[in-house]
Order: C-alpha cells, then structure tokens, then sequence
C-alpha cells in the first residue's frame, strides 16, 4: 500500500486548525438554470465550518485530485456560473452538525481501467466521535455519506 503523500500532507495541514472543533454548520453550491430553478452543483466545494473564521473547503475532481483550503474560495478550474450557497442543505449529512472533528482518514477507492486495478486514494472520512462524514470522488464531484461506524475499505489515518 501506498498513499499519495501530498494528499496526507494538505488535510494534516487543513484540518488540524479544527481538531476538537464541532461542525457549526456546511454550505454546498447550487447552480441557477436558465428556466428559473436552482439544483444542487457538487462539482464546487463542501465548506465545512466550525465559526465564521474557521473552516475547510473540499472538493474532488479529476481521478482523484483533492482541493482543500482553509477559505471561501473556489479551485481555479471551476468556472463559477451564477451560484449560491446553501446552509445544510442534504439532510442526509445533518446528522454532522454539531459534533466535534477527531480525526480524519484517508481512504482508497475503486478503479479499474481493462480490468487492471488502479490505486486510487479518493474518500476523505472526518471522525465526528459517533458518526464519520464521508466526502468521495463521485465521478469528477463531491459525493458525501454519514456513517455511524467505520465503511469497509482500506484507509490511512493522516491527523
């Protein structure tokens, strides 16, 4: 087994300002259509906030390229289009709300390209003490699952 470095550096270095931190609220991106309606866009960031000033910004694309910061910006290849931001806007994650990061895992994914296994590393597990916030690779944007214990799979703890 071996992990992308890089990857296990940046989320030592993003995170570690919220360990012990509960989770105030997320914000997720909608995308505004020309026919009036808004629907959900998870190619651009989940921000993740414990006060106004502290936060982190993830968000996968390609493969598995990981973008995190510690501010409201958005990676340099996301065309912004009209946008806004929704407070905890999936209720199927709200149950993160409140809970205090502990530690947070890097995880490997599934990929087979002519049925060779690719080594992939593209699931971000935040331990919320009794539940784990799952933030994946789903095909080129954010997928996200809250877990009430650990999900199968190989995964290296980086903080």
């Amino acid at each position: 087994m071996s992990t992308d470095g890089a990857k296990v550096d940046a989320i030592r270095a993003h995170f570690a300002p919220l360990l012990g931190a509960p989770i105030a609220c997320y914000r997720t991106a909608e995308l505004f259509h020309e026919d009036g309606t808004w629907s959900s866009w998870p190619d651009l960031p989940i921000r993740l906030y414990a006060n106004e000033s502290l936060l982190v910004s993830i968000s996968w694309s390609c493969f598995d390229d990981l973008w995190l910061t510690n501010d409201e910006t958005v990676p340099a290849w996301a065309e912004e289009p009209t946008t806004r931001w929704v407070e905890n806007g999936i209720a199927a994650i709200n149950g993160c709300l409140g809970r205090p990061i502990r530690s947070v895992l890097l995880g490997r994914g599934e990929m087979k390209i002519e049925n060779r296994e690719i080594e992939i590393w593209t699931r971000l597990v935040i331990d919320l003490d009794d539940c784990l916030l799952e933030v994946f690779n789903a095909l080129d944007e954010n997928g996200y699952q809250l877990h009430d214990g650990m999900p199968s799979g190989e995964f290296v703890n980086c903080i």
